[in-house]
């Protein structure tokens, strides 16, 4: 049996998807605005892929952010409603732009991402897009997480993320530490940016993975409105255990699924994206497992 949809529903169903297409059609010209470019020019014209490959990051992240708005009754009034999501979308950019000036001066402090995506380096536009996604699950946890529309919630909502950043930089490094353990001498990032794609789709699936893993926290930490602050502290911590339990399981099951293939020769050395797949969807898959276990 169908439930029946009010009209005003579809009324609000529309104005959503109206609101999040300008959102991501504005986020593709903030981009290149950002970036220096002309988008047009980058897509089609020099069809550079890694800049596509960025844009089309951002808007599944965007998109993430926006859906986190719509969740739950819709609002009485369509202006307020329209009012909310678009609360929502400045909000999600603001902090999608953040996430990527932290990955952009923190995380990859080597070199420039900006001016790599500009030189179409493929494997720096997974790197991209794959922190812009991980951010886009990441802000949609903590939105659906923090129940309540004041200070205290942006307060909460803040600290868990900024929490998360460290959680990804130390993802970073630690996956840069193993690679310099297994070719001494040689680092991660000056890699990447030698465009080793099959390096850069591993990460993406480490970061994606640990990223799905921060999700499922909410699903064991209460928020509390009367310590909003000491509420997040909780989230942020159980965020980085869970991540830790997603990196442990995923290289079991990577020793069991890969048995008997060189993965470093596979991936380091001769550049196998196919291995990095299986690799990065075993990390997406254990993240996956582990809100399904929590929810």
């Amino acid at each position: 049996m169908l439930y029946q949809i009010e009209p005003w529903m579809l009324v609000v169903l529309t104005i959503n998807m109206l609101v999040a297409v300008a959102s991501i059609a504005s986020f593709r010209y903030l981009l290149g605005l950002l970036a220096g470019v002309n988008t047009t020019d980058e897509l089609s014209k020099k069809d550079n892929y890694a800049f596509g490959t960025v844009f089309a990051g951002g808007a599944i992240a965007l998109g993430l952010v926006l859906s986190a708005a719509v969740k739950g009754d819709a609002d009485a009034s369509y202006i307020q409603e329209v009012i909310n999501i678009l609360t929502y979308a400045f909000a999600g950019v603001v902090l999608l732009k953040i996430g990527a000036q932290i990955n952009e001066f923190v995380i990859f402090h080597k070199f420039s991402l900006k001016n790599e995506i500009h030189n179409e380096n493929k494997a720096i536009g997974i790197v991209q897009a794959a922190n812009f996604v991980a951010l886009g699950i990441i802000i949609n946890a903590i939105m659906g997480w923090v129940d309540a529309e004041d200070w205290t919630g942006l307060t909460a909502a803040a600290t868990a993320f900024f929490s998360t950043q460290v959680v990804l930089l130390a993802v970073t490094r630690a996956r840069a530490f193993i690679y310099s353990r297994r070719h001494p001498g040689e680092f991660l990032q000056l890699a990447l940016k030698g465009g080793n794609q099959a390096l850069a789709i591993r990460y993406a699936g480490h970061l994606l993975g640990s990223a799905l893993a921060f999700s499922a926290a909410g699903s064991m930490v209460e928020y509390i409105h009367a310590t909003p602050f000491m509420s997040a502290v909780w989230w942020s911590a159980v965020s980085v255990c869970l991540s830790f339990i997603t990196t442990f399981f995923s290289f079991i099951a990577r020793k069991a699924i890969l048995h008997n293939i060189d993965v470093v020769e596979e991936v380091d050395n001769q550049q196998n994206s196919g291995i990095a797949l299986v690799e990065a969807a075993i990390f997406i898959v254990i993240g996956l497992l582990i809100i399904s276990v929590l929810a």
